[in-house]
């Protein structure tokens, strides 16, 4: 370890004194979320600054087949900028703390907020939604390439920036790997997306595509320009929905975004763009 890091891990630690820190490394915080195979934990990386995000998984197999080995897995093979970072791995302390024994899986903890959020206070205007969006397709872009399937692109995963020097109107993330799916690793038999924002084929229980995520981000897109969901309502209803209808858009919703959308959710799989040809189209929208 550097002298410098040494130094402020030493003067870290002692101001921390009654925080959990992991592996010398992370000192705990508040749960941020919680889903089926794990709770997310925020962080402060002592090693490398910042925050982090730590996911403790409830399994404590080391099966390959596992949440963490596959996430762990999935991971190694995505470096992008519009892609949250993993920082590192281990094993939480047999301490009797939350998560204790469990594996952990720590990433970049995204700047902003959650587009779920962005959209109910109005900030998804349709300039901005263009360069968020922009991030996002070239995001799955690279996942794709790499034969993985996100399997819950829906706003709560996406996280969007302030807007900053760099970015006029600011970025966005796309985070959450913990039901993606490649040709290597199948889904788990509890893995089956979130509701308001799957795709027909995987409604019937088919397999999932890169389609799928175009389809799902499609539905996002729908409900960044109008304010509301494709297909209100219970999620049962909302799913039947979907297998009956295309999106009905607003006539608010400008043509060029029209077209695109319809492309993007088509019925058949095999008729909706690549993430390439939606970034493609993105680029040719002016808002």
């Amino acid at each position: 370890m550097k002298a410098g890091i040494r130094q402020h891990l030493t003067l870290e630690c002692g101001a921390a004194s009654d925080a959990r820190i992991i592996d010398r490394r992370y000192v705990m915080g508040a749960l941020v979320g919680r889903g089926a195979e794990a709770d997310v934990y925020q962080a402060t990386d002592l090693a490398k600054g910042g925050t982090a995000a730590v996911k403790v998984f409830r399994s404590e197999t080391g099966a390959p087949s596992s949440p963490f080995d596959r996430e762990v897995e999935l991971r190694g093979w995505l470096n992008h900028g519009n892609l949250a970072k993993m920082k590192g791995r281990g094993r939480m302390p047999a301490d009797g703390g939350p998560g204790s024994g469990r594996n952990y899986l720590a990433t970049e903890l995204a700047a902003g907020t959650d587009l779920r959020r962005a959209i109910h206070e109005g900030k998804a205007t349709s300039a901005v939604s263009l360069d968020w969006m922009k991030g996002v397709t070239a995001a799955l872009a690279h996942i794709h390439r790499r034969g993985i399937v996100h399997n819950d692109v829906k706003p709560a995963n996406i996280i969007v920036s302030p807007a900053g020097e760099s970015s006029p109107r600011g970025s966005a993330k796309l985070i959450d790997f913990g039901i993606a799916t490649s040709s290597w690793h199948r889904p788990n038999a509890a893995s089956s997306g979130t509701p308001h924002y799957l795709s027909p084929e995987a409604v019937h229980g088919l397999h999932t595509t890169s389609s799928s995520d175009i389809y799902a981000l499609g539905l996002v897109i729908f409900e960044m320009l109008t304010g509301i969901k494709a297909f209100p309502g219970p999620a049962l209803e909302s799913m039947v929905a979907r297998t009956l209808r295309s999106p009905r858009l607003p006539d608010t919703v400008l043509r060029r975004w029209s077209r695109l959308l319809h492309s993007m959710t088509e019925p058949d799989p095999a008729r909706r763009p690549t993430a390439s040809d939606v970034q493609r189209a993105l680029s040719k929208i002016s808002a």
